[in-house]
């Protein structure tokens, strides 16, 4: 379905990157058949209840299995970092939580859906809520001022009274009021729990910003600086730039590791298996040769030239700040870009600017050559988050407008990146998972002979 962009909708930007909380306050209405991402999931979530009173009226009972989470008990589930099998008959027996995942009842009614979608649940006023297991706290406060601030639903349906998130205004004030980095009051409580767990005095860090609440109509006037919070590891208290670890270190708060100090080597059987995975260590990416014939079939030529294509963080633009404005459009080039070294770029007739198809069994990306002798021979970067909706041409390849920097890519998932239960290892959201290594492509590179910006 057709999403709005940043400027026709409302939302919340931060990131552990940068200490500051940005809105996304609409400048125009979504045009033509364009919603929120919110309005979207509703509408689908409205039309599906629907749906469910005729074709799943009943309530249904799911098992469904659960990760062993991180800064839990459940990371002294592998002594000694042994894997074994369940499965395997006699070698060890199968312990949800243990030598197996979690295993969970969870109630479906999905007639319900919408109701649950449009309203901020009561789990969040009865238990706690926090982040990496270790943090955990309550809101239930937060939760009945939430009541006043979006207001009530009041109906015959399992919403009765409780706080509205019919909008994404709504949701965004949800999300402030009982965040830890957005609500004084809230960090306070967060840090008291921590201070429980690890016997060290750390209240005072956000102490000064107790009574601080930042509100949505606040960072719509100026972008605030998030309150100290111990659900990341580093500290802008008294003015201090965040840096990671630093409670660590000054507050002796232990390394979220199974020993709680910081780990350099893994000693767990698959890590060893996977040979030198146990400590840091640079790999090269997979040679050529893995890029097969299939993949530059589509020009059927022989001379065309293969690259490593990597996607690095953006330049100038990621996370809070976006490209498809005037300032950052006449910052560099106006458009999508691709790095090439100036040696590949002369010996295959490249010049600066030439707008190039990059492409392999993946997809096309069209965009402008950046010729730099800073970058190395045989390597293509395309710096990622460039938007596809500006200035983006068609391609010669597909007849189709070029895709974004993603396009030629593809996932890899590393066996290493499965292990769980474990020191660190284990599973925590956004925590633990795939890097930038899951998008190590190669690509062919040709010069384009036309740009067609496709108007018709």
């Amino acid at each position: 379905m057709p999403a709005a962009t940043w400027y026709e909708k409302t939302d919340l930007s931060s990131t552990d990157m940068h200490p500051f909380v940005h809105p996304f306050n609409p400048a125009i209405d979504p045009l033509w058949e364009s919603r929120s991402d919110w309005d979207i999931y509703r509408s689908l979530a409205k039309t599906f209840s629907k749906m469910a009173e005729e074709r799943l009226p009943e309530t249904y009972q799911d098992v469904v299995t659960a990760p062993l989470g991180h800064d839990s008990p459940s990371e002294m589930a592998q002594p000694n970092g042994l894997v074994k099998d369940w499965k395997k008959g006699g070698e060890i027996e199968a312990i949800p939580g243990k030598t197996m995942p979690n295993i969970q009842i969870v109630e479906r009614d999905y007639t319900k859906i919408y109701d649950k979608y449009v309203t901020l649940g009561p789990n969040i006023e009865k238990g706690k809520i926090g982040a990496h297991g270790g943090v955990n706290f309550s809101v239930k406060e937060e939760y009945e001022e939430l009541k006043l601030i979006n207001g009530t639903h009041f109906d015959e349906t399992i919403k009765n009274g409780l706080p509205k998130m019919e909008t994404a205004r709504q949701v965004a004030n949800a999300m402030l009021h009982i965040s830890s980095a957005t609500n004084g009051a809230v960090s306070q409580r967060a840090y008291k729990s921590l201070e429980a767990d690890t016997g060290m005095e750390l209240k005072d860090i956000s102490s000064d910003r107790e009574a601080e609440r930042i509100t949505f109509d606040q960072i719509t006037a100026q972008p605030r600086e998030v309150i100290p919070t111990p659900v990341f590891t580093g500290s802008n208290k008294g003015k201090k730039r965040y840096s990671p670890f630093t409670t660590n270190i000054e507050r002796l708060v232990p390394f979220r590791t199974l020993t709680g100090r910081q780990h350099f080597y893994i000693d767990h059987e698959i890590f060893i298996q996977f040979g030198g995975e146990s400590l840091p260590i640079y790999k090269p990416t997979l040679p050529p040769m893995v890029f097969g014939k299939h993949d530059q079939k589509v020009i059927g030529g022989k001379d065309a030239l293969v690259l490593r294509y990597l996607t690095p963080h953006g330049k100038w633009n990621i996370h809070s700040t976006y490209q498809d404005n005037l300032h950052m459009l006449t910052l560099f080039r106006g458009g999508p870009t691709v790095w090439i070294s100036d040696l590949d770029a002369k010996a295959h007739h490249i010049e600066d600017n030439d707008w190039l198809e990059v492409y392999n069994r993946n997809g096309v990306v069209t965009a402008r050559a950046v010729v730099s002798h800073r970058m190395p021979q045989g390597t293509m970067f395309m710096y990622h988050a460039q938007d596809k909706h500006i200035n983006v041409p068609g391609s010669e390849l597909t007849g189709e407008r070029g895709g974004s920097h993603n396009a030629p890519t593809r996932i890899h998932v590393k066996p290493t990146q499965m292990v769980g239960g474990y020191a660190q290892l284990s599973y925590g959201f956004n925590y633990y998972g795939p890097i930038g290594n899951q998008r190590d492509e190669y690509v062919a590179v040709r010069k384009m002979k036309e740009v067609d910006w496709l108007e018709d």
